[in-house]
């Protein structure tokens, strides 16, 4: 008897071709019906979707970008110390921050609106402020401002020493210019 390192292979490739069509036909016995009934060529429409909600969760923009410096020190009154961005994902959420000592602007990029009106109204109530994206919240005294606009929610949180009407006018400000140049 050949073993399976005999001498002309014979046995080796007999073992591997088995093997190969036994997986073979366990792939194809494990197709659902829907995706059987495809044609060669042609996607589900759970594919589908599934590939629109994922490269709509992995958008991604310098989120630093969306309002320039002077403009944020315009709206505040003072200078501020320049902001890194940075990009972080976690499950179906990506976060785009745009951080520095003085503000913190982040960015929670959902890829669906149920999601992220799920994450706004998630946690405590706070004071709804109106005329700013869907819908939008005064989070002082822990941050000044989320706001809900579609598949996003951003936040603005000033550490300027501001008093607490300047802090939520201005956070208000640098989230509407935000909001306007998020990547559509």
């Amino acid at each position: 008897m050949i073993g399976i390192n005999g001498k002309d292979g014979t046995k080796m490739q007999s073992c591997q071709t088995a093997l190969g069509i036994g997986l073979l036909l366990l792939l194809i016995a494990g197709c659902s019906e829907e995706q059987s009934g495809l044609e060669l060529g042609q996607t589900s429409n759970a594919a589908l979707q599934t590939a629109e909600t994922s490269k709509a969760m992995r958008q991604e923009f310098d989120p630093c970008a969306l309002i320039a410096l002077t403009k944020v020190e315009e709206i505040v009154g003072k200078k501020i110390t320049a902001p890194v961005a940075s990009i972080d994902r976690l499950g179906g959420v990506t976060y785009l921050n745009c951080s520095s000592s003085d503000i913190h602007i982040t960015i929670e990029a959902w890829g669906d609106p149920p999601q992220a009106a799920a994450s706004f109204d998630f946690g405590a109530e706070f004071p709804a402020i109106g005329g700013l994206g869907e819908r939008a919240k005064n989070t002082q005294p822990t941050g000044e401002v989320d706001v809900l606009s579609g598949s996003y929610v951003v936040s603005v949180d000033l550490f300027m020493g501001l008093d607490r009407a300047a802090e939520l006018e201005a956070a208000q400000e640098i989230a509407r210019i935000v909001l306007e140049n998020i990547p559509k």
